[in-house]
């Protein structure tokens, strides 16, 4: 494994070389790099790496050895299949669904934030006694805002959202500033569709699309927002409820004027206040992971590609953990090219980042916009509408203070790209899992979207699919998406030329 404190740092810096080193001795030519946000205690990191490591090392057809930093594969005949994993640690957590805060929980947000411990305890006393006041409501957003706040001049500021320097200055989400009694309100009325989403995707068949050729063929979704593919098989990108389609305030409710007491249903409001809480950390943990990518894993793999030119790294992402892989590449710059492929899984960040322009802008992009074309390979976008936390409460708590509900929809604006894939890239193809595991589908360059959804499926709301991603399908795709040979039984998967 390798590890980074909050602001990106490897501790003695000599990280990356003790990789090189075991590398070179394993014989790796495929370095396969895995960052995850399942690390809210020790014993749930391990868990988390043996999983992702277990189905790679058997779509490689042999069993993991268990190395401190990097474990290479075997074959069926013991002999070496050139491939190596590396997990990265950083400090990242995962608020569990239980609209009520556990001792484990407590003990991973205050090593998460240090210094908050009492502040932490604070919070979990409200969310625990829930009384029936709003001002309870409203100390409640208080004191969210100063947990997940960053010092005016911090450079982790600059990685708030998915948008290109030229956007900048960058802004908070307005959740930490509107009325918290209606943040709260919005997150409650979430939680109900996703419920509701739920039970309706579980009593219908799956969404089948037709092909649609010639000039009366739709360039986009209803919704909007993606591409139509030329074959059958990918579920367009609609909003997963008609509500965040809608121009309106996203809190249903406001506070009424002179009332003191929350008249019915307090509980459904903390419900709210819970998953105001899980949404301010998982941004703090987004942003947080921006920085450790660029600022830490870009120059640690730049000393690993320095001194073994003839590997390749392939880089996985999951979730927050997508957004630090992706960051690292763009950290890399014009010596990205020793990044064999990209592969991202249910990204918790912008389905615009990759884009050139911003459809709702004059001017700018995202800020991953030059990514794909530094990376040797392609970028693989996993995305699955079986994703509620993607698709329902990411884009209430990515709207940016002073923005206001858009007209053509929430899910338009703030979409997440592991709910409905990257949006407004030129030339992005759209493909099923099936069709992306057929030999050579995958593009060798550029962005790819591949719609996961027949196997990311699994998961109670409010988190849906999310994350539903232990999968060997999921597995070949990454070996398909970097051409790794000698991958699962079918030799050289995709390919075996290097691009």
């Amino acid at each position: 494994m390798i590890t980074f404190d909050a602001e990106g740092g490897d501790g003695d810096g000599k990280q990356g070389a003790r990789i090189a080193e075991e590398a070179h001795a394993a014989g790796v030519r495929d370095l396969v790099v895995i960052a995850h946000t399942g690390h809210s205690d020790a014993d749930t990191a391990a868990g988390t790496d043996d999983r992702f490591h277990a189905l790679f090392a058997a779509e490689a057809a042999g069993p993991a050895e268990a190395a401190e930093t990097v474990g290479s594969a075997e074959s069926a005949d013991g002999s070496r299949t050139g491939l190596g994993f590396v997990s990265v640690h950083w400090p990242g957590m995962r608020c569990p669904p239980e609209p009520r805060l556990t001792d484990t929980t407590e003990a991973a947000l205050s090593r998460t934030f240090p210094g908050a411990q009492r502040l932490v305890g604070e919070l979990r006393a409200l969310l625990d006694e829930r009384p029936v006041r709003y001002g309870a409501v409203d100390d409640v957003g208080m004191m969210l805002r100063r947990l997940v706040e960053a010092p005016l001049q911090s450079d982790v500021n600059s990685y708030a959202t998915d948008m290109s320097n030229a956007l900048l200055p960058q802004s908070d989400p307005a959740m930490l500033f509107d009325s918290a009694v209606q943040v709260c309100e919005g997150f409650a009325h979430a939680l109900e569709q996703a419920g509701e989403e739920a039970e309706r995707e579980a009593q219908r068949p799956e969404r089948i699309e037709q092909p649609s050729t010639g000039a009366e063929a739709p360039a986009m979704s209803k919704s909007g927002t993606l591409a139509e593919s030329e074959t059958a098989g990918p579920r367009p990108a609609d909003a997963p409820d008609a509500w965040l389609s809608r121009p309106e305030p996203l809190g249903p409710r406001i506070r009424p004027f002179g009332v003191t007491e929350v008249g019915e249903d307090p509980d459904r409001l903390w419900d709210g206040a819970h998953q105001f809480l899980c949404q301010a950390v998982s941004y703090a943990i987004r942003r947080r992971a921006a920085l450790i990518g660029e600022r830490g894993l870009a120059p640690a793999l730049g000393r690993i590609a320095e001194a073994l030119p003839d590997t390749r790294v392939h880089l996985v992402g999951h979730g927050a953990g997508a957004r630090l892989v992706a960051y690292a590449a763009r950290g890399l710059g014009g010596g990205a090219h020793c990044v064999g492929s990209l592969t991202l899984l249910q990204a918790a960040f912008s389905h615009f980042a990759f884009t050139g322009h911003l459809p709702n802008q004059l001017r700018g992009g995202g800020g991953l916009a030059e990514v794909a074309h530094r990376v040797a390979g392609p970028v693989v976008c996993g995305y699955s509408h079986h994703d509620l936390e993607l698709g329902l409460l990411f884009p209430l708590a990515s709207r940016l203070l002073g923005e206001s509900p858009p007209l053509v929809g929430a899910g338009r604006v703030w979409g997440a790209l592991g709910y409905d894939g990257a949006q407004g890239v030129e030339g992005c193809p759209t493909l099923t899992l099936a069709d992306a595991l057929a030999e050579d589908a995958l593009p060798r360059s550029g962005c790819v979207n591949v719609d996961t959804s027949a196997v990311v499926r699994g998961g109670a709301p409010p988190l849906g699919a999310h994350d539903d991603v232990f999968h060997r399908e999921l597995a070949r795709l990454v070996f398909a998406a970097g051409r790794i040979p000698g991958a699962g039984t079918g030799e050289g998967r995709g390919g075996t030329d290097r691009p």
